[in-house]
């Protein structure tokens, strides 16, 4: 059940410094991490429900990505380091690294994607 991810979400994912999000198999937002929040300078309200290619003016809505995203529940695929620079209107150019996984209890057949995001852009 969904429930029980957001729970460990809460308690585990919840303190991990790095953003994160969490997406239904339909990609809509279930939830993110306070990092995500703060991050991208958004709230839960604003963000939970949503379509991932739907956040920050459709800024998610990049086709590989979506290639990335779709495939990886059907498929039972991972992405690692796929790079993402984007404009935000509220925070400026960021260049992201984005790794996402399946996410499977077996027990109710509960999938989720955990799609992390690490800001490189200092790097860069």
């Amino acid at each position: 059940m969904v429930t029980n991810f957001l729970e460990i979400h809460n308690s585990i994912l919840g303190s991990i410094r790095e953003p994160l999000i969490l997406l239904d198999p339909g990609l809509k937002v279930v939830t993110a991490n306070p990092s995500f929040y703060r991050t991208f300078n958004v709230k839960p309200d604003e963000t939970e429900g949503v379509l991932i290619y739907d956040l920050g003016n459709r800024q998610w809505d990049i086709p590989r990505l979506r290639e990335l995203l779709e495939d990886i529940l059907p498929l039972n695929t991972t992405f690692n380091d796929f790079e993402v620079e984007q404009h935000f209107e509220t925070i400026g150019r960021k260049i992201m690294h984005l790794n996402a996984r399946r996410i499977y209890r077996k027990s109710n057949q509960t999938q989720l994607i955990l799609l992390a995001i690490e800001d490189v852009s200092d790097r860069e």
